[in-house]
């Protein structure tokens, strides 16, 4: 077998994967690929099930788009390996896009009543037979929102077959218009400073997306001998832990009980009776993350997630 002949015409030996600056950059970098790989197991370990139910079908949340975020991630420091930052922030925004779709589902999950409100509302709870009867005749809610009906098609994978309206609906902007009818989240987003780099972020993505100018296409082909490479290697961190924080806090004012530890299944299993209140404890990982990543966002940011998370989850 011949093998072709690749020339190359490349002046530059060293390898940016050699490079001091590429050492830093995964050793910070490898941080959070391992947290989405941690919380994808701390849910499915604590067997949360969480389901959107409808008049046709039972979908269920699972973590697949937290595993997805961690190979994304992946992706992205193979990207900066080779010098294509054009590419890894490309990625960097599928990131975030795929992150806040999760909370936007969880959003939309939470807010959905899956019965009649009527055969909810009248259920007698003080006479048994009368309950029963009631339960098997509760009927489930078959009328969809916008919002519903695009979440739904997502689980069926027939976006495509949507009418644009509604199609519209998966997409960051609808994504953090929804989420901000939460009152939680807005103030965060407001009052902690968040929502100005959000924007500008926002719009440097953008640009990497688009490819809105030649500056971008030439961060395609970034060497090691560039005297920018540590710059490129700082932004990618800084922008993917932007974006990790603003998940983990979006997280605890949607649903913070999918943080908890793994304290209760872990007594129960043994036989050991479990430490009180101990459904409120919050893996260590996460409890890591908010001291050392959500902390810088703004220094009084962790009173309010402790103050203000959903279930009361006990941050340290």
């Amino acid at each position: 077998m011949i093998k072709p002949f690749i020339m190359n015409f490349s002046p530059y030996k060293k390898k940016i994967v050699d490079t001091e600056e590429y050492k830093a950059f995964s050793n910070d970098f490898d941080y959070y690929i391992n947290f989405f790989q941690n919380l994808s197991g701390l849910i499915s370990y604590n067997g949360r099930i969480i389901s959107l139910i409808t008049n046709s079908k039972i979908h269920i949340l699972d973590t697949s788009l937290i595993e997805n975020a961690g190979q994304t991630l992946r992706s992205v420091k193979l990207c900066s390996s080779i010098g294509c930052f054009a590419d890894a922030n490309t990625l960097i925004r599928k990131l975030r896009d795929d992150l806040v779709l999760y909370i936007y589902i969880l959003d939309v999950i939470n807010h959905r009543k899956p019965f009649v409100e009527d055969d909810v509302a009248n259920l007698n709870t003080e006479d048994k037979e009368k309950l029963l009867s009631a339960l098997l005749n509760i009927r489930l809610n078959n009328v969809l929102t916008a919002d519903e009906q695009a979440i739904e098609a997502w689980f069926n994978n027939t976006v495509t077959e949507l009418p644009y309206t509604t199609r519209k609906k998966l997409s960051f902007e609808n994504y953090m218009k929804s989420l901000k009818q939460n009152v939680n989240i807005k103030k965060i987003l407001d009052d902690y400073n968040l929502q100005d780099y959000w924007e500008t972020l926002r719009t440097r993505l953008n640009n990497y997306v688009h490819n809105n100018g030649k500056q971008f296409t030439n961060q395609n082909f970034v060497h090691a001998e560039n005297k920018n490479i540590d710059t490129h290697f700082k932004n990618i961190n800084t922008r993917v832990s932007y974006i990790s924080s603003i998940f983990v806090i979006l997280l605890l004012m949607t649903e913070s009980t999918l943080i908890s530890s793994t304290d209760m299944i872990d007594h129960l299993d043994t036989g050991i009776e479990p430490p009180e209140d101990c459904q409120y404890f919050i893996a260590n990982f996460v409890q890591e993350f908010i001291n050392t990543r959500i902390t810088k966002l703004h220094p009084e940011l962790k009173q309010y997630l402790k103050d203000h998370n959903t279930h009361g989850m006990k941050i340290d």
